[in-house]
């Protein structure tokens, strides 16, 4: 077990396959997400209060779920970084739709150009732009 090379090469992280938001009404936070941030729903399962989106083109999933006893509440910083070709076109059309950005679009430290924006329950997500994607 633990410490012991493996044979082969197996056994990897592959890629990222989920990250969870916790949302406070869980079909406005659907129609959010799919309206003005582009994600496709991917599966509802309303009974257990979650519904998955992703990208058009697949990729990790964002998983938006109600909260339940000892979960983390609406309002957090999510650590999610979104990528986009055109940070002032995408700030510009998000702000068109009143939501509100925490940094507006800028260069970090690193020299990369980056905006921080909130959903309706204060989640922030960061935005980055990679000009050719």
């Amino acid at each position: 077990m633990g410490g012991e090379t493996p044979e082969i090469e197996r056994g990897k992280l592959l890629r990222i396959g989920q990250v969870w938001v916790p949302v406070s009404d869980l079909s406005r936070a659907v129609e959010v997400y799919t309206t003005y941030f582009g994600l496709s729903l991917v599966a509802t399962d309303a009974e257990h209060g979650h519904a998955r989106l992703a990208l058009k083109d697949g990729g990790t999933e964002v998983v938006l779920y109600l909260p339940g006893e000892g979960d983390e509440e609406p309002g957090i910083r999510t650590g999610v970084t979104f990528i986009t070709d055109s940070i002032y076109d995408f700030h510009k059309v998000l702000v068109d739709e009143a939501v509100d950005f925490t940094v507006k679009p800028q260069r970090d430290a690193s020299g990369r150009l980056i905006a921080r924006f909130t959903d309706e329950d204060g989640n922030e997500f960061e935005v980055l732009e990679l000009p050719g994607r």
